[in-house]
């Protein structure tokens, strides 16, 4: 993996950073910032970003997400987006594209899941793991389904965040009756058994 994620050349495009009156060239201008965001978090792995597009999460254990380059700045051009417009953006993202939701709907300040790979997509790695290694309708902690290396956990899911797995867990692979969340005595999630 190259160190650095090489934005597309629209990203050094000026009018790209203020919001376009005519509502065509905004539409196109909505759907650039969306392939840029999702291209950037699939490349370093980030499944969460703050409102202002700061990388929340990633994937890559070795990776430090303060020293990642800014998807909504260029400094090079003297850029960036106001709030306002990244809050269009981000809107766009999830409500148009649906590649992303709140993490809280109730607290969009808590950021977003960035949907680089579909929840489907991801529920379907996480069930072929499960079954491929003979432990289907046995219980799973969230370490064993994310961390652990004694497992022969797949590259795509390991370290995966373990709020964005009970997200899978809960609003695909139980909605297609083939998981079931166990809470422990502490009413936290304490395993799931993938069936």
């Amino acid at each position: 993996m190259t160190t650095e994620f090489v934005f597309p050349k629209i990203h050094t495009f000026p009018p790209l950073y203020t919001e376009q009156p005519n509502s065509t060239i905004l539409s196109n201008q909505l759907d650039s910032w969306c392939q840029i965001i999702l291209q950037y978090c699939e490349f370093y792995k980030i499944t969460s970003l703050n409102r202002n597009g700061t990388p929340k999460y990633s994937q890559i254990e070795s990776l430090s997400i303060d020293s990642l380059p800014p998807i909504f700045e260029n400094k090079s051009i003297n850029r960036s987006t106001n709030d306002n417009f990244r809050n269009v953006i981000i809107h766009h993202l999830i409500y148009k594209l649906k590649k992303a939701q709140y993490i809280d709907p109730k607290k969009p300040e808590l950021g977003i899941y960035v949907y680089w790979r579909s929840l489907v997509e991801w529920g379907q790695l996480l069930y072929d793991y499960v079954d491929s290694t003979g432990q289907l309708g046995t219980v799973l902690t969230l370490y064993e389904l994310t961390k652990s290396d004694e497992s022969g956990l797949p590259d795509s899911l390991k370290n995966l965040d373990e709020g964005l797995l009970i997200k899978i867990v809960k609003d695909y692979l139980i909605k297609q009756g083939k998981a079931q969340i166990l809470m422990n005595e502490d009413n936290e999630i304490g395993g799931v058994k993938i069936v």
